[in-house]
């Protein structure tokens, strides 16, 4: 999936995976190779969590995953930052949101990655003192989606988000960048926000989205 938008300003990201230079040089793909990517959102106020000290989270996931993750600078009057995760594959599974899933393994590098940084995310917001009680509270997950990819989702008269919904037992909503709110200036003009959110937020509701997404973002 190759992407493409106007933003504020240039995007920058943070790498500091020094040690796997030769492997991300080696991810490149070729013409013939997908590329799946996922952009998940972090709070601000718990990304140092998520990167670790020199880097040691965030490279941890790297290494396990064998994704590329970057963790992109922020952006002006934006409350989140975007984490881009992503890999070259060269076939696909097919999956489809009617599926029985009975297995927990990865589809690929980058599903496995958002899974981990996921994690990560929640665990930085659940350590968070009273001060932070809402963000802590709100056990939210959110991923930008190219609006092309949101319509999938929804499906026709909303009949795939429902069934996803009734699969998943999450709330889950899709939101149009709004270009005067300054929170969403990290997204791009052709992004809309996918939000997952629950009290007791279950990782498997994620798994099974991004297993849907899997069939979005594959090139065929």
């Amino acid at each position: 999936m190759v992407e493409s938008g106007k933003r504020s300003r240039p995007q920058r990201d943070y790498d500091g995976d020094t040690n796997n230079q030769k492997r991300h040089k080696d991810d490149k793909g070729t013409n013939n190779d997908g590329l799946i990517v996922y952009r998940i959102l972090c709070p601000d106020g718990v990304i140092g969590s998520v990167i670790g000290k020199s880097g040691k989270v965030i490279n941890s996931i790297r290494h396990e995953s064998r994704a590329r993750v970057k963790v992109v600078d922020p952006f002006p009057g934006a409350k989140d930052r975007i984490i881009t995760i992503y890999c070259h594959i060269k076939e696909k599974e097919d999956v489809d949101v009617d599926d029985d899933f009975n297995h927990t393994n990865p589809l690929c590098a980058a599903q496995d990655a958002l899974l981990k940084v996921h994690a990560a995310i929640s665990n930085a917001v659940a350590s968070l003192g009273d001060s932070d009680k809402r963000l802590r509270d709100k056990e939210e997950c959110q991923i930008l989606v190219p609006a092309s990819q949101s319509a999938n989702i929804i499906g026709k008269a909303g009949a795939t988000i429902k069934r996803l919904r009734s699969k998943t037992r999450t709330s889950i909503k899709i939101i149009a960048k709004d270009s005067t709110d300054p929170t969403h200036s990290c997204a791009m003009d052709f992004d809309n926000f996918l939000l997952v959110s629950k009290w007791n937020f279950n990782v498997l509701s994620i798994y099974l989205l991004r297993l849907f997404m899997w069939n979005l973002s594959v090139k065929t």
